[in-house]
């Protein structure tokens, strides 16, 4: 089973985040083929148990229809981690990247609909497996287009973490994707320089 994130997490941010140590040569998929993926979409509630088994099943048969959407949320992650950068940065997207974001937003037949589970909204998937990228293309574009779309970061960690995240903080100034790994190994980094340097 794929790691459950914060319920605040944007969804779109968490599955950029799906490819880590992003400012490093060897970058680590964490969705190495289309099982991951779907562990994935099932921790993350966009398909039920009885759904995820039932695409299983469905994969048996039909391995390209599995590596098709493999390949299709791959694309989709990279092409949101490139326009969440070029925000980040300043700069305007390239052309061929909101295109190709543009084509997943306007997919026909691909859509969505809003499910109560565990308590919270969430979304399920319509009718074809491609609608299984639908929400996270819509938090991506809600991310983008909203108030927030300013306050995404970059992890400033040494190591090349590369991880997302939205900078919630009231002096936004976050620096780090998560005080309780990257923050705290570079507090302790520069603590043990410091303590070097009187020695």
């Amino acid at each position: 089973m794929a790691e459950r994130h914060p319920a605040n997490e944007d969804l779109a941010i968490r599955f950029v985040n799906t490819a880590a140590w992003r400012l490093r040569s060897d970058v680590e998929e964490r969705l190495p083929g289309p099982a991951a993926l779907l562990n994935w979409f099932e921790a993350n509630d966009l398909v039920s148990r009885d759904e995820t088994t039932g695409v299983r099943r469905a994969w048996e048969f039909d391995a390209q229809a599995a590596n098709s959407l493999y390949e299709s949320a791959i694309a989709l992650r990279e092409v949101i981690y490139n326009l969440l950068i070029a925000r980040i940065g300043g700069q305007a997207p390239r052309a061929k990247d909101l295109e190709t974001f543009n084509g997943f937003l306007t997919s026909d037949g691909v859509g969505a609909t809003l499910a109560w589970h565990a308590g919270n909204y969430g979304w399920r998937a319509t009718d074809g497996q491609a609608s299984m990228l639908f929400p996270i293309t819509l938090s991506a574009a809600e991310l983008l287009t909203g108030i927030r779309s300013g306050r995404v970061r970059q992890c400033q960690d040494e190591r090349g973490c590369g991880w997302l995240f939205v900078d919630e903080s009231r002096a936004q100034n976050r620096r780090w994707c998560s005080m309780g790994d990257c923050g705290n190994r570079a507090k302790a980094h520069r603590h043990y320089q410091r303590a070097r340097k009187k020695s």
